[in-house]
């Protein structure tokens, strides 16, 4: 029982710590700029605000060179979605999304809106039109 225990904390503690905010992103033109240096082995994913935007994105490492950006707002109502780890949760009705916007889970029947992403030496660029 210690050992079931132990892990279930373990993974708790896991999913709170790596639902992180980017401290650092800016909108440049049609581009909002993600530090290549906010991933790491332990970290697969951020969630990037702006003031200008609404809703956080998502924003998931696929391979060293291929990023995954979705928008937070649930498909079937419009609420905020919450992180935990590779899939995305609507606290309104428990729909689920997975890492890449596609629905698991309804009521919301539609996916999730992807952005275009693309790197340089030092960013991730978030296409946001």
């Amino acid at each position: 029982m210690a050992c079931i225990a132990g892990l279930g904390v373990a993974s708790l503690l896991q999913s709170c710590t790596s639902s992180q905010y980017v401290t650092k992103s800016e909108i440049e033109g049609e581009y909002l700029k993600v530090l290549l240096t906010e991933f790491s082995a332990n970290k697969k994913y951020v969630l990037v605000r702006a003031e200008q935007l609404n809703f956080p994105i998502y924003l998931y490492q696929v391979t060293p060179t291929e990023y995954s950006a979705v928008w937070m707002e649930c498909t079937h109502q419009g609420a905020e979605l919450s992180a935990h780890g590779e899939v995305l949760t609507c606290p309104a009705h428990g729909s689920e999304f997975d890492k890449t916007g596609q629905v698991m889970q309804g009521p919301a029947q539609s996916n999730l809106r992807k952005f275009k992403t693309k790197t340089d030496s030092q960013y991730v660029l978030i296409h946001l039109s």
